[in-house]
C-alpha cells in the first residue's frame, strides 16, 4: 500500500474522531476504499500513589455496554505539550495531582490500533502523586456524561484485574509498562 496512489479524501463524520475515508490505486490498478478514524494525539497517565497504588477510572463504556477500569487519558489540546495534557487529564479525570519534586517519567509515545485509527498516544507514569483539596472537575464536552469513577488498588492487583475489569490493552500495557518501570527504578 506505500506505493498507492490516493484518488480522492471523504471526510464521512467530522468531530474530536474523524472517520475518513480514502480511495486509492494500488500498483497494480485495482481502486480499493480504505477507511479509518482520524484523531489528535492523545495522552495516558498511569498515577501511583506514595502507598504504592494505581489510580484508576471505572467509567461505564456505551460501545461495550460494560464498566470498565482505565488508567487516566485524553486528547491533548492544540498547543499543549504532551506532559501539561497528562497533567490536565489526571487533575480532570481524578482529582490528583503530582507530589512535590515529583516529575512525570515517559514512558514513550505510541500507537493505538494502527489498522484502525492514526492515533498516537503519548503514555507517562506518574510515581508520585496526592489527592488534591476539590473534586476532579471533569471536561465539559463529554466526560459529563461518563458515570465515572475514582478508586485506588495495589499495582499487583491491578494487574490481577486484566481480563476481568481491565479490558483495554491500552491500560493493560500501561500498566505492565509503568510496573516494569518501577521495578528498574528500584533495581
Amino acid at each position: 500500500m506505500q506505493n498507492a496512489e490516493l484518488l480522492e479524501t471523504e471526510v464521512i463524520t467530522e468531530g474530536p474522531k474523524r472517520f475518513v475515508r480514502e480511495k486509492l490505486r494500488m500498483p497494480d490498478g485495482k481502486e480499493i476504499d480504505w477507511y479509518y478514524i482520524d484523531t489528535p494525539d492523545s495522552v495516558m497517565i498511569v498515577p501511583i500513589t506514595a502507598d504504592g497504588d494505581v489510580v484508576l477510572i471505572r467509567q461505564y463504556r456505551h460501545n461495550l455496554k460494560k464498566y470498565t477500569l482505565e488508567i487516566p487519558a485524553g486528547t491533548i489540546m492544540r498547543g499543549e505539550s504532551p506532559k501539561d495534557a497528562a497533567l490536565r487529564e489526571l487533575w480532570e479525570e481524578t482529582g490528583f495531582k503530582l507530589a512535590g519534586q515529583s516529575a512525570l517519567i515517559d514512558l514513550g509515545d505510541y500507537f493505538v490500533l494502527p489498522s484502525e485509527t492514526n492515533r498516537n498516544a503519548h503514555l507517562f507514569l506518574a510515581p508520585s502523586v496526592l489527592l488534591g483539596t476539590t473534586a476532579p472537575p471533569g471536561d465539559t464536552q463529554i466526560e459529563k456524561y461518563f458515570d465515572m469513577s475514582v478508586c485506588s488498588l495495589p499495582l499487583t492487583e491491578a494487574l490481577a484485574r486484566i481480563g476481568q475489569e481491565i479490558h483495554g490493552i491500552e491500560t493493560v500495557a500501561a500498566l505492565l509498562m509503568a510496573a516494569n518501570a518501577m521495578k528498574a527504578d528500584n533495581a
